[in-house]
């Protein structure tokens, strides 16, 4: 028996595959890094690079982004008639895609070994996309970025919380038993894990406090 398709259900099929792959290719954008810039994590996901060679190019969708980063290349000393191997600590390059469709992100000029060594040291980057438009870029240390990131999820744990505490009341006068105490448990666990992180909010909030705050938390730890 011969089968015909259905013409409006294909046209409706036909359709919402072009809009979706519309869709996709609208909100992702390619950014390619300069080869002497080594990528291992993009948004607290690790890369993994093959035996064949490093990663440079990743697809990544409109939003904030954070990637970890390490400058490494090669540069002759003069001194010594021989080649030197030139590699920074990891750090943290954080940025915003819009509607752009392809980055590039790399190195400030770097001339020779000296400079080599300097950027090593305090390191400057240049985000650009398509039409040569330079986006902004912050740098931060490893550290600091995941104790910043230690705080957020103290803080959404300390307000998921207070939210359950707030909800328990009106659990308790239910008949289910089961239900309120299973979620008498998740508000001992919210509680536990957030006393755990308050360690990483005391450092985070001293790190960026001025020393006059500094100064009065001291006298306020002696007093108390």
């Amino acid at each position: 028996m011969t089968r015909f398709f259905n013409v409006p259900s294909l046209t409706t099929i036909l359709i919402c595959s072009s809009l979706s792959a519309i869709s996709t290719q609208v909100l992702s954008a390619t950014i390619n890094v300069s080869e002497n810039l080594i990528v291992s994590e993009v948004n607290d996901k690790s890369i993994e690079h093959g035996f064949i060679g490093t990663k440079y190019a990743f697809e990544l969708g409109q939003g904030e982004h954070a990637l970890v980063v390490r400058y490494k290349d090669v540069f002759e000393d003069l001194d010594f008639a021989e080649e030197r191997l030139v590699e920074s600590q990891d750090f943290v390059v954080k940025f915003t895609i819009t509607d752009q469709k392809l980055l590039k992100l790399s190195t400030i000029e770097i001339k020779n070994l000296a400079g080599a060594e300097h950027f090593a040291k305090s390191p400057e980057l240049k985000l650009k996309d398509s039409h040569d438009n330079q986006l902004t870029v912050t740098l931060e240390k490893v550290a600091d970025y995941k104790l910043a990131k230690q705080v957020d999820i103290a803080v959404n744990t300390l307000a998921s919380k207070q939210m359950i505490q707030r909800k328990l009341p009106a659990l308790v006068t239910t008949a289910n038993v089961t239900k309120t105490a299973n979620n008498t448990t998740k508000a001992i666990a919210v509680n536990t894990s957030a006393q755990v992180n308050s360690l990483a909010m005391l450092k985070y909030w001293w790190q960026n406090a001025s020393n006059d705050e500094k100064q009065r938390f001291r006298q306020f730890t002696k007093v108390n």
